[in-house]
């Protein structure tokens, strides 16, 4: 089984300029009011045609995506629509004009490079957000119980007496039900202060294995961090629950980790 992912970059503008329909960076419609750009990303799943190679053609997917957005989503540009409800909408008049016998594994909406909504198909009844947080640390990856000569051999230049220095990234996923009473997964702003106070003022411009507590004794390695993050957040959101803590230590390493959430306990 091959999963497939499609995206298509629009603006949510009023009576676009309708132009040849393309694919590009900039996207289709396009427009240079100031209005939203969205991206709207569509996976399915399936084997690949042994003739075609596809699992399905690409080009069906964005008439699928751009069908939902210039005759649903456009018409209604002005009635200020939540993330939320733009996705229940693409969710549920895409799979309803969906006519391939493939099923439709995720749509995302991305409304910046940093914040993202999506519902998947094992848990329709969920919506996903992702949002990113940035701290700058510094840390030392040693183990008391090795020797120096066996520090140094694990950790190499990580093991630097003095440390050494990262930009992480961290991307705090919280799910809710699609049809919460609110109409949102969450307020952004509790969101949003929430982790800046019990993980951004926590880490940020620290030596990680001096200045915080839980790394005393603790490596904080980008696997253990991502472990530390949850806990601090778990159980933080109200209706909301924590669904995934992925931490980016440099662009080509991260650690991702799920739960037990303690509402499981």
């Amino acid at each position: 089984m091959i999963q497939l992912s499609r995206e298509i970059r629009f603006s949510l503008a009023p009576q676009p300029e309708i132009g040849s329909v393309s694919n590009s960076w900039a996207g289709w419609p396009s427009t240079n009011r100031i209005v939203p750009y969205l991206i709207l990303k569509c996976v399915v799943a399936g084997n690949p045609d042994p003739q075609t190679g596809y699992v399905c053609n690409i080009k069906l997917l964005d008439d699928l995506l751009r069908e939902v957005v210039t005759t649903t989503l456009i018409p209604t540009y002005d009635r200020m629509l939540t993330a939320e409800e733009v996705l229940r909408t693409v969710w549920r008049e895409a799979n309803a004009g969906w006519e391939m016998d493939l099923p439709i594994v995720a749509i995302t909406l991305e409304l910046s490079p940093c914040l993202k909504y999506e519902i998947r198909s094992e848990s329709s009844d969920m919506i996903r957000l992702t949002q990113q947080f940035e701290f700058s640390a510094a840390h030392r990856l040693h183990c008391n119980e090795f020797d120096d000569e066996k520090n140094r051999e694990i950790f190499g230049k990580c093991n630097n007496p003095n440390g050494h220095g990262h930009n992480y990234v961290v991307e705090v996923t919280v799910a809710n039900e699609a049809e919460s009473e609110s109409g949102k997964v969450i307020a952004l702003h509790n969101l949003e202060s929430t982790v800046q106070r019990l993980v951004v003022n926590r880490l940020d411009h620290n030596h990680l294995n001096e200045d915080v507590e839980y790394f005393k004794s603790t490596i904080p390695s980008v696997e253990n961090i991502a472990i530390a993050i949850w806990n601090w957040l778990d159980g933080q959101f109200g209706t909301a629950q924590l669904n995934c803590i992925r931490v980016y230590e440099t662009p080509k390493t991260w650690a991702e980790y799920r739960g037990p959430s303690k509402s499981e306990e």
